[in-house]
């Protein structure tokens, strides 16, 4: 019985190796596909970030609002850490200790700005300007790691540019007196109900809709005095459309204006009354608590993408083996040889199963391994996960291999049944295409929140595998759930064989064209 299931096992993948459709499919999908789609959509992820980080963002404010936001910015610059390293650079005996060009360059930094709002927005503008047509600013938009900087400096210089540059300099104002006219087929109940009552409301929200600008800004309270006045508080009005993409960026870059400004603003107001940091936070929850380590809470959030690569690509490493395999052996007209050998119509059936089995083991593992190399070389060095402690440990890879069984297994028996009653390779896929959407939800199982291993999830196959993989990632290792879940995919694949092995019975399953 095993010698005959191993001559067909060994005779069908020699065959289906053979094949260029399946070596696409088990081998060069899984192994290109995935890093080629993660390095194209994190540059593109990338690119868009770039462009929208230099545009120039235009929105529509009145003189008073112009000259208040740019109050804050000026107030915000005058306490920070940069203000004071450009008033050191300055002095005369620094400017003794520097290199010619070092202080000439230095020596061009008007003193105005330390005392004129206006005249610091100028110098900001035409820094800004001066960068973008020498220095390339739209290939370079951040400062950059500076590894010599500590982190506090390194945090003031991002927020520098993150409130002056981009909150300051790239910002375009408009004065809304100059805004078209509000056209006559424009809907007024798109503005919010308490927002209708601002100047230039409706023709600002048509511009904006129409894309002209990107927002409006009203800061109809004056600013002088905010820091000594405890109970005043300047409501900022901005109008923009979250829908649109630039339109969403001058809404972040004026909250990040803002928020910087009222933590400057707090400060000042505690130093005044003689209260420390400590007034505003009377009770805090201590940080460093949560038992799970930093890679195990990386682990579990790739544990909801890691099954859906596993069961996709067993998926489609199973489906061509298995089609060609059946089907595509009844078109051939080779299977009326295969009868005729001496193994048993069973030990046919089961060396076919093994061969799917195989392959869609080869695809899916082979899927894991190249998105774990894409995270790792493409997507961890970008700066936002570069601190991340993600590893996998060898421990993880086998558990990882491990899960591959289940739906290689109910994948193969699936395929196999449906390939062997096709009459056509066509036929054969025209039942299997379907499937695809159906294995869609299973596979996202893992990403429902709150979803969680127990013994009746473990039963449902496919699902119980999307679910027990992001267990098996941050460490919580259920071998008793696994059990079950290989069994019922197992069982799952045992009633398919057996139905594939029923219709190998029938003569007129077999040679129906």
């Amino acid at each position: 019985m095993l010698r005959g299931i191993r001559i067909i096992f060994r005779k069908e993948l020699v065959d289906t190796l053979r094949d260029r459709k399946t070596l696409i499919f088990m081998l060069l999908m899984p192994t290109l596909a995935v890093p080629l789609l993660m390095l194209g959509l994190n540059h593109l992820i990338h690119s868009i970030k770039e462009k929208q980080a230099v545009k120039v963002v235009r929105i529509a404010a009145d003189q008073q609002t112009h000259q208040a936001y740019r109050r804050l910015v000026h107030q915000w610059f005058l306490q920070t850490k940069v203000a004071a390293g450009l008033r050191l650079a300055r002095s005369p005996v620094l400017q003794a200790l520097l290199r010619p060009e070092t202080s000439q360059a230095l020596g061009q930094i008007p003193e105005a700005i330390f005392r004129d709002p206006a005249a610091y927005e100028r110098w900001t503008r035409a820094t800004v300007s001066q960068f973008r047509e020498e220095a390339d600013l739209e290939a370079k938009p951040s400062p950059g790691p500076i590894v010599e900087l500590s982190d506090e400096v390194r945090q003031q210089l991002v927020d520098y540019y993150r409130v002056t540059v981009r909150g300051l300099a790239l910002l375009e104002f408009v004065d809304p007196a100059n805004l078209a006219p509000a056209p006559r087929d424009f809907d007024a109940e798109v503005i919010p109900q308490q927002l209708r009552a601002l100047p230039y409301a409706a023709e600002a929200a048509a511009a904006i809709k129409a894309k002209l600008i990107q927002g409006y800004l009203a800061i109809p309270t004056d600013l002088l005095g905010l820091e000594q006045d405890h109970n005043q508080t300047a409501e900022i009005t901005f109008l923009y459309d979250s829908t649109m993409a630039q339109s969403a960026e001058a809404w972040q870059r004026i909250s990040f204006v803002t928020d910087r400004a009222a933590d400057n603003l707090v400060r000042d107001r505690l130093a005044l009354a003689g209260l420390g940091d400590e007034f505003l936070e009377p009770v805090v929850l201590k940080e460093g608590t949560d038992l799970a380590t930093e890679s195990e809470f990386v682990m579990s959030r790739v544990g909801g993408v890691l099954p859906y690569i596993i069961i996709i690509f067993a998926f489609l490493g199973g489906m061509y083996p298995a089609i060609d395999l059946g089907a595509g052996e009844k078109e051939r007209n080779t299977l009326e040889t295969l009868i005729l050998s001496p193994a048993s119509r069973t030990q046919i059936a089961v060396g076919k199963f093994l061969v799917i089995l195989t392959t869609a083991l080869i695809a899916a593992l082979m899927g894991v391994v190249s998105i774990a190399v894409s995270f790792k070389y493409i997507i961890a060095p970008d700066e936002f996960v570069s601190g991340l402690d993600f590893h996998i440990s060898p421990g993880t890879a086998v558990l990882i291999a491990l899960l591959s069984i289940p739906p290689a297994a109910a994948f193969s028996g699936m395929f196999l049944a449906i390939s062997i009653y096709a009459r056509s390779f066509k036929e054969a896929q025209n039942y299997i295409a379907p499937l695809q959407f159906v294995v869609i939800l299973p596979a996202m199982a893992a990403i429902i929140p709150d979803l969680e291993m127990n013994w009746r999830m473990a039963m449902i196959p496919l699902v119980n595998v999307s679910v027990l993989s992001k267990d098996f990632l941050k460490g919580d290792i259920h071998w008793d759930y696994y059990a079950v879940t290989l069994a019922s995919c197992l069982a799952l694949a045992g009633l398919c064989i057996a139905y594939a092995v029923r219709q190998f019975q029938k003569e007129e399953v077999l040679f129906r064209s």
